[in-house]
This record gives structure tokens, sequence and C-alpha cells, in this order.
């Protein structure tokens, strides 16, 4: 079995989030998981334009300071921070120098 190193590369990133943002898999693409992700950055002064949808999710900080905006609060973070953001709050990261980079894994919540 040979080791998969996936990094962020912006030139194969793409515009998301009404093109605020750069993103891009991180999975290599035959691997199956029980969640979505993605790559987000910011080069920075930017904003992740603010947005919900049904799925939890969770971020990852691996490069860059910043703050996030969960329902309406705010908090900086950083390299080696992880938030959360429960299914269906408003969210956004914002990037005041840059770069932020960060990880995203979001799932839909379980149904019994």
């Amino acid at each position: 079995m040979a080791v998969t190193v996936q990094r962020f590369d912006q030139e194969t990133a793409h515009k998301a989030h009404g093109d605020t943002i750069w993103a891009a898999p991180f999975l290599p693409h035959d691997m199956e998981a029980p969640f979505d992700s993605a790559w987000g950055y910011l080069e920075g002064p930017g904003s992740l334009e603010p947005h919900s949808h049904p799925a939890d999710e969770i971020y990852f900080i691996f490069q860059g300071r910043g703050r996030v905006v969960v329902a309406g609060e705010e908090a900086v973070v950083s390299v080696g921070d992880v938030i959360s953001i429960p299914a269906n709050a408003e969210h956004s990261m914002i990037c005041d120098e840059g770069p932020l980079l960060w990880a995203a894994i979001w799932w839909h919540p379980q149904t019994s």
C-alpha cells in the first residue's frame, strides 16, 4: 500500500460559497467516508459568506489566525483549534490577515 498525502493546493482549488473562499477536497477520490469534506482557504482580508445547512460540521484550523462566527457568537481561532458547528446554525470565517486554512468535515445527523 502506498502512502497518500493530501495538501491544499490553490492551483487546483475552486471558488466556493459565492466566490468568497477557495475550496478543494482533501480525501483521496477513491476513499469512501461517512462524511463530506473540504479545505477552506482565505487569503485575507476576507470572509466566508455567512451560511447554514442541515448538517453538523467541524472546522480544524491548520494555518493562520482569524475569527469564526457561529449563531451570532464570535471567537478568535488559530492553528490547532477545532470549531463545532451545529446543524442549521449560521456560520462564517473571517480572516483579517492571511492566509487562513481550515479543513471542514460535515455529516447529516443520524435518525432513528
